[in-house]
């Protein structure tokens, strides 16, 4: 008898006991993991803090833009890749504190450039102390993302200390 006959004639006999096989289930879909998402959304809420405080005072003092103009984008460039974490529709947002609140309105501190430099350092010197803080609530993709921008953050302190 052909080979070709025996495995044909094979694969006629197993197809009725298909749908009995164990690996033939329907697979439900994996749910999305959502517990770093407050996670990821207070860092966006930050970042965008960050940004308006920068274009405040870039606003009220012109003259910074040589020092401010950099650590502005890098602060913009750090928003897009929080940004690009955040999926929308991966959860229940109410229940997950996953609604990304409005950019605030901010105003450049009141002072001089030496008030307003001091603002952003504290200002940066904070958000690295929370981003540190976040990494050992993510997972560990948005962990490394957290601290990349949070070691960026502790860098623009660090900076603007020596400007002013």
């Amino acid at each position: 008898m052909p080979r070709r006959s025996v495995l044909g004639g094979s694969a006629v006999l197993a197809l009725p006991a298909l749908p009995l096989l164990g690996g033939c289930k329907a697979v439900e879909p994996a749910k999305a993991d959502t517990s770093a998402l407050p996670v990821l959304v207070a860092a966006i809420t930050a970042e965008q803090d960050l940004v308006a405080r920068y274009e405040a005072a870039r606003s009220a003092h012109g003259d910074l833009a040589w020092l401010l103009d950099p650590v502005l984008a890098h602060h913009r460039s750090h928003l897009d890749v929080l940004r690009r974490h955040y999926v929308p529709g991966s959860g229940r947002r109410a229940g997950e504190g996953g609604k990304i609140p409005a950019s605030p309105q901010v105003k450049a501190p009141e002072g001089g450039v030496g008030a307003v430099l001091a603002d952003l350092r504290q200002a940066e010197t904070g958000a690295a102390a929370r981003l540190v803080a976040a990494v050992a609530k993510a997972d560990a993709g948005l962990a490394q993302v957290l601290a990349s921008i949070g070691a960026c953050e502790a860098g623009h302190a660090e900076a603007l200390g020596r400007a002013s």
